[in-house]
């Protein structure tokens, strides 16, 4: 017997994507994308993310972003190391493929988030000012009255606490969700956007 409270999570009844079980009631087992049509959309733009940090490794976009990760991961300098508009690039970039991933959760449980603040000027500086507003939705409802944490441990640790909760946990997984959807619909383009700010900044001549 499905019990609406719960924090556990069932398979879209269509696509087969983990919802919760309040979404799965209210939606007849369906996922939300699913029940509004635009599950193919977010699945193409998932694809489109993967197929652009899989490509030709000659594309200028492509070595860009594999240029700021090595540094990130494989050199001293890492994060700190780069100008502010790289920094700026890489903040958005991990944002969208977290996003495309899992969701604002997974965002926020995982390394990219201790870029928020990055994230949010990125976003702003390439003109994306309803996704900075779902971004600080987001933030709002995990961390409601302080910065986010930029030590991952503590990050996590919050997290746990918030949604780990039975009643209170659910309640806020959805609005998550809810947000998720939102962004889903990519309705300021972020990767074009993102392709012109490494245009307009230079960046893309940076790397050899």
């Amino acid at each position: 017997m499905m019990t609406i409270g719960s924090n556990e999570k069932v398979p879209c009844s269509k696509c087969g994507a983990p919802i919760l079980l309040t979404t799965a009631s209210k939606n007849n087992g369906l996922c939300m994308p699913c029940k509004g049509g635009y599950r193919e959309s977010i699945e193409a733009r998932k694809r489109e993310i993967r197929e652009e940090r899989e490509a030709d490794r000659t594309d200028p976009y492509r070595k860009l972003w594999l240029s700021l990760v090595q540094q990130v991961y494989d050199s001293s300098a890492g994060f700190d190391g780069f100008s502010n508009d790289q920094k700026l690039y890489f903040a958005v970039g991990c944002l969208e493929g977290e996003i495309y991933n899992g969701g604002f959760h997974q965002y926020f449980f995982n390394s990219s988030a201790s870029y928020y603040g990055y994230a949010e000027e990125g976003l702003t500086a390439i003109g994306a000012s309803q996704t900075r507003q779902l971004l600080n939705e987001a933030k709002n409802i995990l961390f409601p009255s302080q910065p986010v944490p930029a030590a991952i441990g503590e990050r996590r640790q919050k997290l746990q606490e918030l949604i780990g909760s039975e009643q209170d946990g659910t309640k806020l997984s959805q609005r998550l969700s809810d947000l998720d959807t939102r962004y889903y619909l990519d309705s300021e383009e972020i990767a074009t956007r993102m392709k012109a700010f490494a245009r307009d900044r230079g960046l893309l001549i940076e790397v050899s």
